[in-house]
């Protein structure tokens, strides 16, 4: 198979939109958008998050740190794309969408899953991370926001 053929492929399947956020040793913080993102086991509650080698966050999932997955809603795309740009990296905490008194977390975000990185696997472009669910807060009725074919869907 051709990486264009895989590449098609792919853009037909459609994920809901999260932002990773972490904190470094220093207290800098960190995000990305994320759609690779998937529940690992229940018991214990784990999650699998694919981490680019390019991305700024990704020296900072090591084992032991914690880190928060948010979970989007549809009016949430502006965080989505600000997370997404690297020329716009050092905006991205520059507005009201954080809490950042411990973890960096959305605030009204569709979910928020807190976790502790347990292991990752380098995979070729790639970093695995593998981390257990420490606490999660949701909203309460289903608001995700959804992409797939390159665009946001409605």
């Amino acid at each position: 198979m051709s990486k264009e053929q895989f590449i098609i492929a792919m853009r037909f399947l459609a994920s809901s939109v999260s932002v990773i956020s972490a904190k470094d040793e220093s207290g800098k913080l960190y995000s990305m958008t994320a759609s690779s993102v998937t529940s690992l086991t229940i018991d214990p509650p784990s999650v699998l998050v694919c981490v680019n080698n390019s991305a700024s966050i990704h020296d900072v999932l090591t084992p032991g740190k914690n880190l928060c997955i948010n979970i989007l809603q549809k009016n949430q795309q502006e965080i989505s794309n600000l997370c997404s740009s690297k020329q716009r990296e050092s905006q991205r905490f520059e507005n009201d969408f954080w809490d950042t008194s411990d973890v960096p977390f959305v605030k009204n975000a569709q979910s928020n899953i807190f976790c502790k990185v347990e292991e990752t696997i380098a995979y070729h472009t790639h970093k695995i991370v593998i981390a257990s669910v420490e606490s999660s807060q949701s909203a309460d009725t289903f608001n995700t926001l959804m992409y797939a074919d390159g665009g946001y869907l409605d």
